[in-house]
């Protein structure tokens, strides 16, 4: 229902598929204000014979606003999952590590730990820079 209802707004309101198209391409997730536009196009086209309970309504809102939450919640811990994965590689400073990097195995105390523009983290080992997913062994110098 809510897809016919978008489709007849969409075909009187040429300005609102416009909208619509900029707004999937920029961001799939449906924001609030989307909600509240297909609400009340819900609400102006429903049967005046079986109106909507507002007890629908109100579910439909508690589901939205959750999915909101729930969607906040993902960017919050990604953030966490970040800082996490620079806090372990600091923890590599000053450390004997092998690395194993393009079927060479290399071996040699940590000297700094680099962050590069694209918020890739690095381990120096000697004069070079590696991943540190490709560390195979930490051990005390």
């Amino acid at each position: 229902m809510i897809d016919a209802i978008a489709a007849t707004q969409a075909n009187q309101n040429p300005r609102a598929s416009t909208a619509s198209d900029a707004s999937n391409s920029s961001n799939s997730a449906m924001q609030m204000e989307d909600f509240l536009q297909l609400l009340t196009s819900q609400i102006s086209n429903q049967d005046p014979l079986e109106p909507m309970k507002d007890t629908e309504f109100i579910s439909q809102m508690a589901n939205i606003a959750s999915l909101e939450q729930m969607q906040q919640f993902t960017k919050g811990f990604e953030t966490f999952a970040d800082s996490q994965k620079d806090m372990v590689a600091q923890a590599y400073l000053g450390k004997m590590v092998n690395i194993s990097e393009e079927g060479q195995d290399v071996t040699g105390l940590v000297d700094s730990v680099e962050k590069n523009e694209d918020g890739k983290i690095f381990v120096t080992v000697g004069d070079r820079n590696y991943l540190p997913a490709n560390i195979t062994r930490v051990s005390n110098p």
